[in-house]
């Protein structure tokens, strides 16, 4: 079994971006949302993306952006090919961006509180499929009204027992260095996304704990 992958999440300093990739993040991504306290602008998003180039792959996370504007951020960057979506972007949005932008790929967030919402999740990916737009992996977060992710809550247990299969899961929510090894164990997931549970203060990565993390969820 290949180890776990490590997405380290709302990156607003360069040398904390470089320290993630050099402990071995596979994505570093970058909050395009203004209202999150990781929020980053397009000019420091490059400067970013810049430094890690060659060194580890850069996602934008956008919530319920125009696509004009996603694309005109999108296109700014040098080397940006992830996107993640974490609003309420619905189907022909990702329908739109495949015919327009085919070489994209797509990161479909989905917040979770209630088998409901697994249901509501799998019609998505469903309509997605048969419109020919699937998202290359879907990520899973807690759900918190009002706030679309970053929270540091984690998804109930009894949610996760019943997540359906998807060869790129991504696994967000509430993880830290301490509960990442439980977490992984259980769902198994294709990646792994943290932001508050390796930070200092909001956008400000402790290394340690980064490290800690990292190493944490790849010995699982």
């Amino acid at each position: 079994m290949n180890p776990v992958r490590i997405k380290v999440c709302g990156l607003t300093d360069v040398r904390d971006a470089l320290a993630c990739a050099e402990s071995g993040a596979d994505w570093i991504g970058l909050n395009f949302h203004p209202a999150s306290p990781r929020f980053v602008t397009t000019q420091r998003g490059a400067e970013i993306a810049s430094a890690l180039a060659g060194k580890a792959e850069v996602v934008g996370l956008f919530v319920d952006r125009p696509i004009e504007e996603l694309v005109r951020i999108v296109e700014s960057f040098e080397g940006m090919e992830i996107i993640q979506l974490h609003g309420d972007e619905d189907v022909r949005y990702l329908h739109h961006l495949s015919r327009s932008h085919p070489s994209l790929k797509v990161v479909r967030a989905f917040r979770l509180s209630d088998p409901g919402s697994i249901d509501r999740m799998v019609a998505y990916l469903d309509d997605a499929l048969a419109m020919g737009c699937p998202p290359h992996a879907i990520l899973v977060d807690a759900h918190v009204p009002g706030q679309p992710g970053g929270t540091g809550l984690s998804i109930p247990s009894a949610i996760l027992d019943h997540l359906p299969a998807h060869p790129r899961l991504i696994l967000a929510g509430g993880l830290t260095p301490e509960n990442v090894a439980e977490r992984v164990a259980r769902v198994q997931p294709w990646m792994v996304d943290v932001a508050s549970g390796v930070e200092s203060s909001p956008g400000l990565k402790d290394p340690s704990r980064v490290s800690a993390f990292i190493a944490t969820a790849r010995r699982t």
